[in-house]
């Protein structure tokens, strides 16, 4: 399951500061691990296309894209 329909914690993230400064529209989507941090590549030089699961990037694409083509 990907998107799942509960309370979670809080995070501030690097986005937070250009929605707010910045002025300049973003998302931030993350996965949620309830047992703890972020992936260990989190924002590390190893933080690229081959620690991001192929499934969930599908997933979370397809969502975005029927977001955008659903907006008026």
């Amino acid at each position: 399951r990907y998107f799942v329909q509960k309370k979670g914690g809080f995070v501030t993230d690097d986005h937070t500061f250009i929605n707010k400064y910045a002025k300049i529209p973003t998302i931030d989507i993350v996965p949620y691990y309830p047992e703890g941090d972020f992936f260990e590549h989190w924002h590390t030089v190893k933080d690229d296309m081959d620690a991001i699961d192929k499934a969930t990037l599908q997933a979370v694409g397809q969502t975005v894209m029927q977001v955008i083509y659903s907006e008026k």
